[in-house]
């Protein structure tokens, strides 16, 4: 409802504008016909009205010794100003309104920014970064795009995402998207020193913070691991592994594809879902064995891996595995009834 006011008010206004136009117009028609109708040429009669609307002070084009010439005259005096300070007027107006309508949506936006918690932060809009957006307005997570580029910044802020312009390894930049409450950052500029970069000025402002890193070269994903990323992507290398897959064992790809609803439909049907549990700092399991997470669900599930905050995977763990901050529990859970 917010977004549609702005429109009805610069319809309305260019309703006015539209409303003084013709008043003008029909100021200028009406004294130029009275005019000729006392004998005045065309071009005497329409320079006499404009030099009289605008308060030149030329003096008469002819004498206006008629009373029809002289009320046509006092009428041109008082409707045609009154006519142009209408549309300037709503000019004018429509010119603040809209500064003023900016104003408070970039008010709100910051409102919203100093209000957002455990958000994720997209870096770059490009195609994997507007991938990542619309996969979280689906699951109601709450993120904030950032980039520098002002053509990608408008298709942001056009689809109605929280955006902020600048560069994502700057750390004032990023201090103003609230790293400090962040709880997820994704690097995903299509230059790998880039990625780099900001994984690590977030990684310095924010220890706690689960990084997660594109990469075009396979070399690289040291250096991302090594400047603190949780976990590196490289969307080439796993595009060619999907249509391998695709290849070499058709039918348990397309079950298993991430696009698919198919697998979860049947699980749900059998009454469990795949599930990931995050270890953080607050969590009551940091600090804990694996043992702790069974108990806590009463059986409900089985442990499938931990995802280490260094991007390795512990299958099938047992019971005394340890739990650190920044672990992730995949496990297949059981509907409570």
């Amino acid at each position: 409802m917010l977004g549609n006011a702005p429109s009805k008010n610069v319809r309305r206004i260019a309703t006015q504008i539209l409303i003084g136009v013709g008043i003008f117009s029909a100021v200028v028609a009406v004294a130029t016909l009275a005019y000729c109708l006392e004998g005045w040429t065309f071009s005497d009669a329409i320079y006499m009205v404009f030099i009289t609307i605008f308060g030149v002070g030329y003096g008469e084009v002819e004498p206006v010794n008629t009373p029809l010439l002289r009320v046509t005259t006092i009428l041109t005096i008082i409707a045609g100003p009154v006519a142009t300070v209408y549309i300037i007027g709503a000019l004018v107006k429509i010119i603040t309104e809209k500064e003023f309508q900016k104003a408070l949506a970039d008010h709100r936006k910051l409102k919203t920014m100093d209000e957002m918690k455990r958000h994720t932060i997209i870096c770059g809009f490009g195609r994997i970064g507007q991938t990542i957006a619309r996969e979280l307005v689906k699951a109601g997570q709450p993120f904030l795009v950032l980039d520098r580029d002002a053509e990608r910044i408008a298709q942001s802020e056009g689809l109605g995402y929280l955006t902020l312009e600048g560069d994502a390894g700057d750390e004032d930049i990023l201090a103003r998207a609230h790293i400090d409450s962040a709880r997820n950052l994704a690097a995903v500029l299509p230059n790998d020193m880039v990625n780099v970069f900001i994984t690590l000025t977030a990684r310095n402002m924010q220890p706690a913070l689960r990084i997660i890193a594109r990469a075009e070269n396979p070399a690289t994903e040291k250096k991302l691991r090594q400047a603190g990323a949780n976990d590196v992507i490289m969307p080439a290398f796993a595009g060619g592994m999907q249509i391998a897959h695709r290849i070499t064992r058709p039918s348990l790809a397309g079950v298993l594809d991430s696009d698919s609803s198919f697998l979860k439909n049947d699980l749900e049907e059998l009454g469990v879902e795949i599930g990931e549990t995050a270890i953080d700092a607050a969590s009551h399991l940091a600090g804990q064995t694996l043992a702790a997470f069974v108990d806590g669900v009463k059986g409900r599930c089985i442990v499938l891996a931990i995802r280490h905050t260094d991007g390795t995977h512990s299958q099938h763990p047992a019971p005394h595995s340890p739990l650190v901050t920044g672990d992730r529990i995949i496990s297949l859970i059981r509907k409570s009834a």
